[in-house]
């Protein structure tokens, strides 16, 4: 598999992984209604960048990339 395509599974994984647990945030009762909407709202930006990476094609430069998953990770850090 080339490092692009490692890099991708990478943040495809780490972006199910903050839809599971803001899905169960958004669900959970105990948690307070603001609570809950703002784990909707990560939610969502998961699926979104879910969207975006299934999207992508191999065929893009190394660089541009690179560009990619970088302002994805940086995405999912702020969810976690």
């Amino acid at each position: 598999m080339r490092t692009f395509e490692r890099h991708i599974t990478s943040l495809r994984s780490q972006a199910l992984a903050v839809l599971a647990a803001n899905q169960a945030r958004a669900a959970d009762q105990s948690l307070s209604q603001v609570d809950r909407q703002v784990a909707t709202f990560n939610a969502k930006e998961a699926q979104a960048v879910l969207g975006i990476l299934d999207d992508l094609k191999p065929s893009l430069g190394p660089e541009e990339a690179r560009k990619i998953t970088a302002r994805i990770r940086t995405l999912l850090e702020w969810d976690v």
